[in-house]
């Protein structure tokens, strides 16, 4: 762990490092290149997933400012939402969300287990993910603190879609940590990797990924697969939370867009909305290697992974790390979708 951030606050959420494990039958059924899955689904809270890193630092600060309640916002099967729910209660905080409309808002899913955690929420009759740091968003996450400190709470709120927020600033330099972590996996396993892929949401996760690996002078690309916006506006993002994270960090580390790969062409219809391709990657990486991706982020992520390895991207003799970042609980929710 780099110094800077052993001295920030953190509570210990995660159980790391994640395995990362090749998946030679995958790799096999499409030809190449050779295949490691970085298994952030396994991080241990929540049923797993990439978000648990980020609120090891973001919930520190938070608990290192007396807050006994945490607000945020997404979409009513939000992976970051369940993991902020879980970590708030294990840390004996208060969960309460506004959620956007989404796709799927019955019991089940994400929303089935903040039902168990006992999450206050509210969901709104919005179903664009880009509104959630809109004005409406916004204001009815106030008026949320406003009822949970006349409950007698002190919460803090941490919004989503707003990449210089403190809490997101965070959030990706828990993610700068696990560049750390991979780097020094590859060397103890002795493999050279090319490439690395990922989801790209908001762009946090990404954008820490993408300094941590830079400032410690990693060999191999990242590629982040876009599963929400434009390849412009995806980039803005990652522009924008890389340099604030940098300059929080005081790392003195700079990226420009030309050395982004942020392709959008996967997206399909919007958030939240399964692609054909990608019910095919969640099938087919669960019939190769045995390992469940989500209909929102990691199956539309695959489905980018294999278009670009048919269509000759990378190398047979490559090596590619694909990042899970967890949200199966959503397979449950998406069931009607997985079994047409």
């Amino acid at each position: 762990m780099l110094a800077i951030i052993e001295k920030l606050p953190r509570i210990n959420l995660g159980l790391y490092p994640t395995p990362l494990v090749e998946a030679p039958h995958l790799s096999s059924v499409l030809g190449g290149p050779r295949i490691f899955i970085k298994r952030d689904d396994l991080s241990g809270l929540a049923l797993g997933g990439n978000k648990c890193r980020k609120l090891e630092f973001a919930l520190g600060k938070a608990k290192e400012e007396g807050n006994t309640a945490v607000i945020s916002a997404a979409s009513s099967q939000s992976n970051w939402c369940l993991q902020l729910a879980t970590a708030a209660r294990k840390v004996g905080m208060k969960p309460a969300f506004i959620f956007l409309k989404g796709t799927h808002t019955e019991s089940q899913g994400n929303l089935l287990l903040h039902n168990i955690l006992d999450s206050t929420f509210k969901i709104l009759e919005i179903s664009d993910m880009r509104e959630r740091a809109g004005t409406a968003v916004t204001e009815a996450m106030n008026t949320l603190a406003e009822d949970m400190r006349a409950e007698g709470y002190s919460p803090c709120i941490m919004p989503t879609g707003t990449p210089t927020a403190p809490s997101a600033i965070l959030g990706s330099a828990g993610w700068v940590n696990a560049a750390d972590e991979l780097i020094s996996q590859l060397e103890q396993q002795h493999i050279e990797a090319q490439y690395v892929v990922l989801a790209n949401g908001g762009g946090g996760t990404q954008a820490g990924l993408e300094l941590g690996s830079k400032y410690l002078k990693a060999s191999y690309k990242i590629i982040g697969i876009s599963i929400l916006s434009s390849t412009t506006d995806a980039k803005s993002s990652v522009l924008e939370s890389f340099h604030a994270t940098s300059k929080f960090l005081n790392l003195g580390t700079a990226i420009t867009a030309n050395e982004l790969d942020i392709p959008d062409i996967y997206v399909g219809d919007g958030y939240g909305i399964p692609t054909r391709e990608g019910i095919d990657a969640i099938k087919l990486v669960a019939q190769t290697e045995g390992i469940f991706l989500d209909p929102v982020y990691t199956g539309k992520a695959m489905a980018g992974l294999i278009d670009l390895i048919r269509k000759g991207r990378f190398k047979p003799t490559d090596t590619v790390v694909f990042i899970h970042t967890g949200g199966t609980p959503a397979l449950f929710a998406y069931h009607k979708e997985l079994t047409r």
